[in-house]
């Protein structure tokens, strides 16, 4: 259904890659502006930091998302025709959401990706064994991003607008996540504060995971902490929204 909605929109579509694109080239002409050519900024390179706001970018640019669809069904009431359908809505919802993320990796990133490559001569890694570990990283990655944003959905249950939650914790994600500045140019204080929230598990480690950056906790632990962070979103997320379809019983008789 989401590659369907995707494709029936040609004009979106090219307008989404030429907006990853340009947040591509603003970010990596400042990044080299910052950085001498041959030095180092916080012990990162030139070449390293392009890389980085390649494929943080890239990552962020890859995840579907489904987030408001709540919002909206709950407004118009179209809610209460799907809860009488013989599916999970949420798990309906995780369905079209990763429909939509292979959509974006396949038709917007890989391409964004090749281009790059030739554009701005980044050194990507050839390891197989880094790619398959980094495969899982991915996904999980995804499942945090996921359960977040339907977080916050849920929080459409309980107020008329969510717009402001939704304003807060996206621009959390974009301070805290890595997304645009890596957490290695933080305060240390502030950057081991960071890795004690869910957002640099985001796009920070999955970056950092692909260029072989030292300084990352052993692969194990990186496993443990996104299956804590999914565990933790899940049981918050379920207890939200299963209270909250209480509340809508109710309110609708």
């Amino acid at each position: 259904m989401s590659f369907q909605r995707s494709l029936a929109y040609r004009v979106e579509y090219f307008t989404a890659i030429l907006n990853a694109f340009l947040y591509i080239f603003i970010f990596v002409s400042v990044w080299q502006a910052l950085i001498p050519e041959e030095g180092l900024a916080n012990g990162i390179t030139r070449e390293s930091m392009t890389a980085y706001a390649v494929l943080s970018t890239l990552i962020k640019a890859s995840f579907g998302r489904s987030d408001r669809l709540l919002s909206q069904k709950v407004k118009t009431g179209e809610i209460a025709t799907d809860l009488m359908k013989p599916y999970y809505f949420p798990i309906m919802l995780l369905s079209d959401t990763i429909g939509s993320t292979l959509f974006q990796l396949f038709s917007r990133v890989v391409p964004l990706l090749i281009f790059c490559i030739f554009l701005f001569q980044i050194q990507l890694p050839v390891d197989v064994w880094l790619l398959l570990k980094f495969l899982p990283i991915y996904f999980l990655s995804f499942s945090v991003f996921f359960l977040l944003s339907f977080l916050i959905d849920t929080l459409s249950f309980y107020f008329v607008e969510i717009f402001p939650f939704y304003f807060f914790y996206f621009s959390l994600v974009t301070l805290a996540s890595g997304a645009v500045i890596p957490l290695d140019f933080f305060p240390v204080n502030l950057a081991k504060l960071l890795t004690y929230t869910p957002f640099p598990y985001l796009f920070y480690f999955p970056t950092m995971l692909l260029l072989e950056k030292p300084g990352l906790p052993d692969y194990s632990s990186l496993l443990l902490q996104y299956f804590i962070w999914i565990t933790v979103a899940i049981a918050a997320s379920s207890l939200l929204y299963r209270v909250g379809l209480k509340k809508l019983t109710i309110a609708g008789g």
